[in-house]
């Protein structure tokens, strides 16, 4: 194979296209197959350079041929493939530089009334997985706390190109707030930094006779022409993955005339984190860390009445919570259907204590029956005594709310409804693969799995989302985020069947167009992709996504990376690609 042959000669990494290499990077965790053509195994920045370059060289040779950036393959939207070639960073391109404990940063930040102190950075490589890194970091000390449910799996890489989130999203934020700083090889193979700016080194990168110049010269005066639209449509919901995150772009202002009178920095940061690799390949991180805090409490809330959730919540979040998660009575259900598959990697003794832990809540659902929602509030602190305080506190300003309440201090029992709240995905996740090795039967498939809506509508929106999953006679789980009303909605669904494609797209139709009736995001933290690419117009507006467009030819014009993400899919793309009996 030419192609293969040709950057074999150019890089010290590995291409590969046997048929166990291609087929493992066709899927990830959506709904979709697609073969790539080659499969390269950059060892460092140069192998990525010199990929892009080759590829932007030899465009009238391979036409089409186009570059995808792949980590741990997590993704949820068929972000990491494509018809071309697959960079894969896990093989080679992993490694912590640097842990650094560092008062560099401004004292406090806040993220929606939420307060937390900046503690230090790490620099890593995108291949590098959560779990060495965070690993690392906790061995200072510190930690990144934006990492999603799939912590144990997933790759840096990756969390950054989604803009990322999960349990600790509540006080922290998203991907997006704890990038820094990021290395990035364009298209044609220029690396360059994107990090925080003054308006004086936004003029001296802006005079460069380079690509670096070109795009920094061009985003600005494309961003500050059209800052009012930008301020206009930016997701009023505590989350979002959606679009572009240009909003993000001014740090420490809202205008660009304050930033042009030296007030704040400008950043290009945030326009790579969410992207999923459709402006350049990211080739470094830099993580601002925060301090971990060891002694942690739970709250667990039982909601028979989804109407009292809003006042919940508002009490909720008057206090100082890490963590405010959820799971509904479909997952409760689902994990007594399966409940013999959560047992099975515990061990025997493990499987015992696992069940005999959850004896108090069969009972519960037995007598009273299966509540609505199981909510679960956790408080984190330095020592277990202000801990304790804070949770008693907490539990007796709910006592007029009538809702079933356990305290749990720093008891092995909280550990038992965060593996409930992790397994379920999980059990999904696995009851997915052997449904691929077989080529029949059932799946995950996440296509409408991560709505955010502000959680004052959740009484209204519940009761009509609902029907419609029930009209399709889904099986499905309802998990999430309750303090950003991020609800993932996972089904359990056969894909080999004609005309699927269509009853996925009508579900999509609906669900997303009641979520919008609310000012929802249609994706909080699993982005964009394939699925929910062709939906961009219906959140934004066509003004917005022409926009998106603009800042795409900016940076790649030719679109050489990872097109059909963000700009230019389609729905024909979400039907062409699902994985029927893969």
């Amino acid at each position: 194979m030419k192609l293969a042959q040709d950057i074999q000669q150019l890089i010290e990494g590995d291409v590969a296209y046997d048929a166990e290499t291609l087929a493992s990077r066709s899927i990830d965790w959506s709904i979709f197959h697609i073969p790539p053509q080659l499969v390269v195994f950059p060892k460092h920045t140069a192998d990525i350079q010199a990929v892009m370059r080759y590829v932007h060289d030899h465009q009238s040779e391979y036409p089409g041929l186009s570059v995808t950036a792949r980590a741990a393959g997590t993704d949820m939207t068929g972000g990491p493939l494509n018809t071309g070639i697959i960079l894969d960073t896990t093989r080679y391109m992993q490694g912590i530089h640097e842990v650094v404990l560092s008062t560099q940063f401004p004292e406090q930040y806040s993220f929606y009334g939420h307060a937390y102190n900046i503690a230090g950075y790490a620099r890593a490589l995108p291949g590098t997985w959560y779990r060495d890194f965070e690993r690392a970091t906790l061995e200072q000390g510190l930690i990144m706390p934006c990492y999603p449910g799939s912590r144990d799996m997933c790759a840096i890489g990756g969390m950054v190109a989604n803009n990322g989130a999960g349990e600790k999203t509540l006080k922290y934020g998203q991907n997006k707030d704890f990038v820094h700083e990021l290395s990035v090889v364009g298209p044609a193979g220029d690396t360059y930094t994107c990090a925080p700016l003054t308006y004086r080194e936004v003029l001296e990168k802006c005079a460069q006779q380079d690509y670096e110049g070109h795009v920094y010269r061009r985003t600005y005066a494309c961003l500050k022409e059209h800052w009012h639209l930008i301020q206009s449509k930016k997701p009023r919901t505590s989350k979002n993955a959606a679009g572009y995150l240009l909003w993000e772009v001014l740090q420490g202002t809202d205008s660009f005339e304050a930033f042009e009178q030296g007030q704040g920095f400008f950043t290009l940061a945030p326009l790579h984190v969410g992207a999923q690799g459709t402006l350049g390949v990211i080739a470094e991180i830099m993580y601002k860390l925060v301090h971990e805090q060891p002694a942690h409490d739970l709250l667990v809330i039982y909601v028979r009445d989804i109407a009292r959730v809003p006042e919940l919540v508002d009490r909720l979040m008057q206090h100082d919570l890490e963590m405010l998660e959820m799971y509904d009575d479909h997952t409760f259900k689902i994990g007594i259907k399966f409940f013999k598959d959560f047992l099975k990697d515990k061990g025997f003794w493990g499987a015992i204590k696992y069940s005999i832990r959850f004896l108090p809540e069969v009972w519960m659902a037995l007598t009273q029956g299966i509540p609505k929602l199981i909510v679960l509030a956790e408080l984190t602190g330095p020592t277990e005594a202000d801990v304790n305080q804070k949770t008693r506190q907490l539990a007796a300003s709910l006592g007029d709310l009538n809702m079933s309440i356990r305290t749990i201090l720093r008891d092995p029992q909280e550990e038992k409804f965060w593996d409930f709240r992790h397994d379920s995905f999980k059990l999904l996740s696995e009851h997915s693969k052997e449904t691929r090795a077989s080529g029949k039967g059932t799946r995950t498939a996440p296509f409408i799995d991560d709505i955010a809506i502000n959680p004052e509508h959740l009484p209204e929106y519940l009761p009509r989302l609902i029907p419609i999953l029930d009209e399709y006679k889904l099986l499905y789980t309802i998990a999430g985020h309750l303090g950003n009303g991020n609800f993932h909605i996972i089904p359990l669904m056969t894909l080999d069947e004609i005309g699927e494609g269509d009853r996925l797209l009508e579900i999509s139709d609906r669900v997303y167009a009641l979520a919008l009736e609310y000012g929802a995001s249609i994706t909080a933290e699993h982005n964009d992709g394939i699925v929910r690419t062709p939906y961009l117009e219906q959140q934004f507006g066509a003004e917005m996504v022409a926009l998106f467009a603009e800042i795409k030819d900016i940076f790649d014009p030719h679109h050489l990376c990872n097109p059909g993400k963000k700009v230019g899919g389609t729905k024909d793309d979400f039907k062409k690609w699902i994985a029927r009996n893969v």
